[in-house]
């Protein structure tokens, strides 16, 4: 009995260490315009393009996607911002999470079925009067 519940038990961690993981795609909105990569601390994020305090460019959409039931939006939007980063943003324009989380998707993300899902997407953006605010916030680079 105490081999079984060990089983159960370890079986339950490594799914949910694993069940974590965040996927993302980035895709080039202005492929002739590239920038030095920042860091995660530099990017603010924003909920809105009206949020946006002055003029910037748009640098790339970020698309992100993780299980619902082990990852927080937190982790989601922080995902974007190492993103947003790596393509030299110092903004994001952040679109609310998606997340997929019914009854019988939970149910199913259990037995391993990869049913619940959160998604979010956003929009790199380099805005040139925050330049040095951003190298302020990145100061190794």
């Amino acid at each position: 009995m105490q081999f079984k519940s060990l089983s159960i038990i370890t079986g339950a961690l490594l799914l949910a260490s694993s069940a974590c993981h965040v996927k993302s795609t980035t895709t080039d909105v202005s492929p002739g315009y590239s920038r030095v990569p920042s860091c995660a601390n530099a990017v603010t994020v924003f909920d809105s393009r009206s949020e946006v305090p002055s003029s910037y460019y748009e640098l790339a959409w970020i698309d992100v996607e993780g299980n619902s039931v082990w990852t927080t939006d937190g982790q989601m939007r922080s995902k974007m911002q190492d993103k947003a980063a790596e393509v030299g943003a110092n903004g994001l324009i952040a679109n609310p999470v998606r997340e997929n989380k019914t009854g019988v998707n939970v149910l199913g993300e259990a037995v391993g079925a990869h049913t619940a899902t959160s998604r979010a997407s956003g929009l790199a953006i380099w805005m040139p009067a925050e330049r040095t605010r951003a190298m302020n916030a990145c100061p190794t680079r």
